[in-house]
């Protein structure tokens, strides 16, 4: 037998540890964990679970140091910063590739959309920090 060890953060908010074992001779097995706290069932890959239990460990971190909690509204403000650069960036690139072979009007308009990206981006960019100051996340 192997013993395994699963851990997830609940939607309760805690932090689940499941200990379960696996025999790497047999096919693999699932089965059922229960959070202990509210009851969400999670599938664990085992032929047997040997317990269920909160971290602890991870649970007094969250009490120290609520920015250890994932942070829903910083993970959009994140994933948004990240498109927008990546959306600058490629605008970035265009612009680079097409000077010298483009009309200077075509210049202007790539440029100008340059300058709205980076302005984008900029912004999200400082949504995300002023979010991640005042949650402490």
């Amino acid at each position: 037998m192997v013993g395994i060890v699963a851990s997830w953060r609940c939607r309760c908010g805690i932090r689940v540890k499941v200990v379960a074992e696996a025999d790497p001779s047999q096919p693999p097995a699932t089965q059922t964990a229960v959070c202990p706290n509210c009851g969400v069932s999670r599938a664990i890959q085992g032929d047997k679970i040997v317990s269920v239990t909160e971290d602890t460990a991870v649970s007094e971190d969250i009490v120290h140091n609520p920015a250890a909690v994932s942070c829903e509204e910083k993970e959009r403000l994140l994933a948004a910063r990240n498109k927008a650069f990546d959306i600058y960036k490629r605008a970035g690139v265009e612009l680079a590739e097409a000077v010298g072979i483009i009309a200077h009007a075509e210049f202007e308009f790539l440029a100008n959309r340059v300058t709205n990206a980076r302005q984008a981006f900029v912004e999200t960019a400082q949504h995300l920090s002023d979010h991640m100051t005042k949650h402490g996340c």
